[in-house]
């Protein structure tokens, strides 16, 4: 009989009698293999599939694409994370200055994020990107989750060195009624393709939509929506950071809007005894 064990990070298959010596493979190899296996066949299945139906319109230009969204050309144009850099930026939410200086006007107005060192959004919330974020936020496209991991995945390189990436936790129940998340769609790519390590370690605690929200209540609500976790589901989170509590940390979520969601994970964070936080977003609304 053989006998698969894990310990040390490694998996150790053993005869039960009489061999001694043991197979060795790096556990994330392993998880990296069947995740590279499984998204490989869902490409070539929605590939077929848009082949089969006549392809996928591009969102951008309009032009015929094979599985995602965008068509290549497109995404090397306007999707490129190279096309972030050397931008400047406010220091405080990290949008795009055009005639202002180290902070825009709004965070001049009302700083709303307090706790974090650096925010880093990606796109503009415009045009086609807001069609691109319906269709695979509302209409459920998760072909584009691979895209927009490496778009992440690429961003996360620039920032300051930090132990783990923290996902923004969805609304509770919302996995077992629609099946999926987009951030944890995300963040499973950058776990199991990039070898990122991911600690789910917040919890929300409402399960008020923040986009029904105006900008006052969503200020409002966001203070107590989210919060670390505690006892075993902290320690089980934890496992990514060997047990131990990370000292500094990259948030991801979908969009900026007002900065409420990504300003109390920070706060429930810091409280938690995490020194440095980083933000990064696929979108902000400006």
């Amino acid at each position: 009989m053989w006998l698969l064990r894990a310990a040390g990070g490694a998996i150790y298959l053993k005869h039960k009698k009489r061999v001694k010596t043991y197979i060795t493979c790096d556990i994330y190899s392993v998880k990296y293999f069947f995740f590279a296996v499984k998204q490989h066949a869902a490409h070539a299945v929605r590939s077929l599939l848009s082949l089969m139906m006549g392809g996928t319109e591009c969102v951008v230009c309009g032009a015929q694409s094979c599985s995602f969204s965008v068509c290549s050309s497109c995404r090397k144009k306007y999707f490129t994370f190279s096309l972030c850099v050397g931008e400047e930026r406010c220091a405080v939410c990290g949008r795009v200055l055009v005639s202002e200086h180290g902070v825009c006007m709004q965070c001049r107005r009302e700083k709303v994020l307090e706790h974090t060192d650096t925010v880093l959004p990606l796109f503009s919330y415009r045009l086609w990107n807001s069609m691109l974020l319906f269709r695979w936020k509302i209409n459920g496209e998760r072909a584009l989750s691979s895209f927009f991991a490496e778009q992440i995945a690429l961003a996360l390189k620039a920032l300051p060195a930090f132990d783990a990436v923290v996902p923004v936790p969805p609304r509770p129940g919302k996995i077992r009624k629609k099946g999926w998340d987009q951030i944890e769609d995300i963040c499973s790519f950058l776990e199991s393709h990039y070898r990122i390590a991911v600690c789910r370690m917040l919890a929300r605690n409402s399960k008020d939509e923040q986009k029904t929200l105006d900008k006052n209540r969503r200020l409002a609500t966001a203070k107590r929506s989210y919060s670390v976790k505690t006892g075993s589901c902290l320690k089980k989170a934890l496992y990514a950071t060997n047990g131990i509590m990370p000292r500094a940390v990259c948030l991801i979520d979908d969009v900026l809007t007002t900065g409420a969601t990504i300003e109390s994970c920070a706060s429930a964070l810091t409280l938690a005894g995490v020194e440095h936080i980083h933000a990064v977003t696929l979108f902000i609304v400006d």
